[in-house]
């Protein structure tokens, strides 16, 4: 009478944790958006000072932009981006790419600065000091990133203890076949 062995399958394979990685790498982006969120909030203190100070420049605007079309809830949205270089008291020249909500009616725009750093500007800063606000507000990145980092946690423990268990039961055939075989060889 023979006894027929249980065949075990290897769960140790490289595609769960590529996966595993796949889900981590997604979490982290989810919360780098977030944090990115988070720190644009620090520019709405210097945006309303370049509307209070009125620090305007004439920005000379590239005759070539990108007109960007999405649809939020079926209703199609337009912007435009374009790019610009502007000079402040005689310094510079400083570069900038900017998202309109409107195309640019001249080559060259009024645009505000801020006194404290220059290079930073804004052709609507009144738009985007209410972007930011809105996108700072949310917490959907964040929300989505502790979501995937459950996902990451829970298949990771699945993966571990489906391993855990293969090689507990490898070391039960192992030690059932070592006491089978000194059983046999002890007379």
């Amino acid at each position: 009478m023979s006894q027929e062995r249980p065949t075990l399958k290897n769960p140790i394979k490289i595609g769960p944790i590529i996966g595993i990685v796949f889900i981590i790498f997604i979490a982290n982006g989810c919360y780098s958006s977030h944090r990115e969120r988070q720190k644009e909030t620090k520019y709405i203190p210097v945006l309303k000072a370049m509307m209070e100070d009125n620090t305007v420049a004439v920005a000379k605007v590239d005759p070539v932009y990108k007109e960007v079309s999405i649809k939020v809830m079926g209703v199609p949205m337009k912007h435009y981006e374009v790019t610009y270089t502007y000079k402040v008291n005689g310094q510079g020249p400083y570069n900038g790419e900017r998202t309109l909500s409107a195309p640019p009616t001249s080559a060259e725009m009024p645009l505000y600065y801020a006194k404290s750093d220059p290079s930073y500007s804004s052709f609507e800063p009144q738009e985007d000091i209410k972007r930011i606000t809105e996108k700072a507000s949310s917490n959907s990145n964040l929300y989505w990133s502790i979501g995937w980092w459950v996902i990451a946690f829970l298949a990771t423990f699945g993966y571990l203890s489906e391993a855990w268990n293969y090689l507990k039961a490898k070391k039960a055939i192992r030690d059932a076949e070592n006491a089978a075989y000194h059983k046999a060889t002890n007379y």
